[in-house]
């Protein structure tokens, strides 16, 4: 069997090199005028000698009329439009300009199409205006894309019935031009990469052909000659022959298997089941749903047979065709794209495309009361060869179910609703919403935070009002078919624990000597006035533990002393001791605000004596300041909100390197702990911090009593330094004290947020 070829011949001109003249730029307040002056050029950049026989550069195309164009002047310094006007209205009118560089554009026609009538025209140049001068600027506008022609040699003709040529541009699949056979215009693309296929029928099977892309720019003119070669033996051999008019270069290319258009269009359905079947539900977050389509020999027709008494509803035909989408009506367009069927705009002569269901969850809500979306689908692709792939599937909107949902009082806090989940086992878990209301009309909808297993849970509910009524429900997808029965559920007051600053308090003389000139007191202090009630005495201490009964000879303070003593009462703080008779300066016994609550660490005991600093307690107890009853088995104080936090202001003496932690506990009524929070202090300070702990609660559980515990030390044998005082060994010593950490607290808030 004789072997043939085919030889493609082609060639591209490159408009020539320009030197840029470098002008200086004049002042910014002179100003200058111009005048435009347009022309155009009907020539191409083509060499003669490689044009197709009968071709002239300059022939063929009708110059539009010169008044047609559309003029603008840019500038190029802030690249702001300045002035547009047709060229009818701008020839002869002087403009006046700031001096500086502007950019010249005049044009008419279609920049970007691709076709046999696509042409555009463009003059674009830059120039100068000078300060006091008027100028003339000229410019000619030419053909600014890429002038195309095929030409068939004889011998293919003579051999070959059926074949067509596309020149694509960049690669696109869908931005080219096609050439029947018995096409002799030339097309327009724009300037870029432009590749040459060529389509032949042989002995019943498509080939296909492609040439090596050539590079254009505006106004070249490009024939390809497509010709038998007869001597080359191979169909499987493409010869491109390049004439620069220098030196002819020969290159062969091998056509890769996977180019040659011989299989039949194929349409894969995907995300169907094995009935060709898709059944979602709104927002189920389906992965894909889309009919798949390969078709190697490019998409002549993609026709959409529809059987749907939804579609039929909104006036959608029985079939359309989706590579016309263009020119179908917009009612019918936006009818599909209602229902979440999505398509490429342009399918025509592309090789790859799909029809796309994926987005039905998204956009189709379930009504119990009206007819659901459903469909059966017949796809038709026909190729530019006339081969078809048919493929039909159903497509159905299935309803949804409502969320189970089950509130209660334990979710509400004072400012949030926390722990709420919501599950369902027929649809999305993350289109599951909590809404809430004050009113049963207005809601605010809040989505999971996480999903599992068909759980979904959500983050804090924050900015709610305390001691507010509100209405709580879980909803499917925002649709008001499937959402539970509203629940009321009522936040905690924003309470506060009584007494927050310390201002109230009394003392009490507990014992008293006088020795010699010497007297002395021991005193025990609570933290609420004196004639206070049970329930509004807020905070207790360890006083109780480290004042014992001395003895009628032993009243002295290294015997028995508060560790928990007001601010206010400045003599008897264990600050001031050391201040005094230590030389720690940097201790003061001053509230943050008014008075505060300074707790220190004491070395106690009726049986200690004193010899100077060699004096060691026979106890040390750590200072403790408790919110209830100091040693109860139940302490605390009855207390029904449920804080996020506790602040507090501190100062903080740590004496031998000791720590103290200040802890919050929150119970049940069945005496579990629901929350709890801590902090450490490491560190001495001796001008007031704020500090804050934060509360986690492990149950949902309504508190009934919580405590604040603020601890001198953490340690369980905290040390104490011996400090004399000011009585001697005449008068027993009897002001000198052992002390240790000293913690200062003040003006404790309860935070909801």
């Amino acid at each position: 069997m004789r072997r043939t070829g085919f030889i493609l011949a082609g060639f591209a001109i490159f408009l020539s090199a320009c030197t840029e003249e470098q002008l200086a730029v004049p002042s910014a307040e002179a100003q200058g005028e111009v005048v435009i002056t347009l022309s155009s050029d009907g020539s191409t950049n083509a060499v003669p000698a490689m044009r197709a026989e009968g071709d002239d550069a300059s022939s063929g195309t009708e110059l539009p009329d010169i008044d047609d164009f559309e003029v603008e002047i840019y500038s190029l310094s802030s690249g702001w439009r300045l002035y547009r006007d047709t060229y009818a209205n701008t020839v002869g009118k002087t403009i006046a300009l700031n001096a500086g560089e502007y950019r010249l554009l005049a044009q008419h026609g279609d920049s970007l199409g691709i076709g046999f009538n696509s042409i555009w025209y463009a003059a674009d140049t830059q120039f100068t205006v000078h300060g006091q001068t008027t100028e003339e600027i000229s410019a000619v506008a030419k053909m600014s894309k890429v002038k195309v022609a095929i030409e068939y040699g004889p011998n293919l003709k003579q051999k070959y019935s059926q074949y067509h040529s596309r020149v694509r541009l960049d690669g696109s699949s869908s931005r080219y031009l096609r050439f029947e056979k018995d096409e002799t215009r030339a097309g327009y693309l724009p300037a870029g990469s432009l590749g040459y296929e060529f389509y032949v029928n042989v002995e019943g099977d498509w080939m296909y052909y492609p040439a090596a892309p050539v590079e254009c720019s505006p106004n070249d003119f490009i024939t390809f000659h497509v010709e038998l070669d007869l001597g080359s033996g191979s169909l499987k051999v493409v010869t491109v022959r390049v004439d620069d008019s220098m030196e002819e270069v020969l290159k062969e290319e091998a056509i890769p298997a996977e180019a040659a258009p011989k299989d039949p269009p194929a349409i894969t359905l995907s995300g169907f089941d094995e009935n060709n079947s898709y059944s979602f539900i709104e927002a189920d977050g389906a992965a894909l749903a889309q009919a798949d389509i390969v078709a190697k020999g490019g998409i002549k027709s993609c026709v959409l047979g529809i059987e749907s008494e939804y579609l039929s509803a909104l006036g959608v035909p029985a079939s359309v065709d989706l590579t016309a989408s263009e020119s179908l009506d917009d009612a019918v367009v936006e009818a599909l794209r209602s229902v979440g069927m999505r398509w490429p705009r342009s399918m025509e002569g592309v090789r790859f495309a799909n029809v796309d269901f994926t987005s039905s969850a998204d956009v189709l809500k379930y009504d119990r009361d009206a007819v659901p979306f459903s469909g059966t689908f017949t796809l038709t692709v026909t190729d530019e060869l006339d081969r078809q792939a048919v493929a039909t599937f159903t497509v159905t909107n299935s309803e949804p179910e409502t969320p189970a949902f089950a509130p209660a009082e334990g979710n509400a806090f004072a400012k949030r609703f926390k722990g709420f989940t919501a599950s369902i086992s027929k649809g999305n878990p993350e289109a599951v919403g909590i809404q809430y209301s004050t009113d049963g009309t207005d809601w605010t909808t809040v989505y999971p935070e996480s999903v599992s297993d068909g759980t979904a849970t959500f983050a804090d509910i924050t900015g709610l009002a305390p001691e507010t009524q509100y209405q709580v429900r879980a909803i499917y997808n925002e649709n008001e078919d499937y959402a539970t029965e509203p629940v009321t559920l009522t936040t905690e007051a924003a309470a506060q624990v009584g007494n927050a600053g310390f201002e109230e308090w009394h003392s009490v003389r507990l014992y008293h000597q006088s020795v010699l000139w010497a007297t002395n007191g021991i005193y025990g202090y609570y933290f609420w006035p004196e004639s206070a009630p049970e329930e509004s005495r807020w905070w207790d201490t360890s006083n109780g533990t480290t004042t014992p009964d001395p003895g009628s000879s032993s009243v002295w303070d290294y015997r028995s002393a508060s560790g928990v003593v007001p601010t206010a009462d400045e003599g008897n703080t264990a600050s001031y001791h050391l201040r005094t008779h230590d030389g720690q300066s940097s201790l003061t016994t001053e509230g943050h605000n008014g008075n505060a609550a300074e707790i220190a660490t004491v070395g106690w005991g009726t049986g200690n004596s004193w010899i100077s600093e060699s004096s060691t307690p026979s106890n040390r107890t750590a200072g403790c300041l408790v919110m209830g009853t100091y040693g109860s088995e139940n302490y605390g104080k009855d207390f029904s909100s449920r804080p996020t936090s506790v602040t507090f202001w501190y100062k903080y003496h740590s004496y031998n390197g000791e720590t103290t932690t200040p802890y919050v506990e929150l119970f049940d009524v069945d005496n579990n702990r629901v929350g709890y929070g801590s902090m450490q202090i490491t560190a001495s300070a001796y001008s007031y911090i704020q500090a804050r702990i934060d509360i986690g609660y492990t149950s949902l559980s309504k508190a009934v009593r919580m405590t604040v515990v603020f601890p001198s030390t953490d340690s369980s044998s905290p040390s104490t330094k011996a400090v004399q005082g000011s009585y001697s060994a005449l008068a027993g010593y009897l002001d000198s004290r052992h002390i240790g950490s000293i913690l200062t607290v003040d003006d404790i808030e309860l935070i909801y947020e």
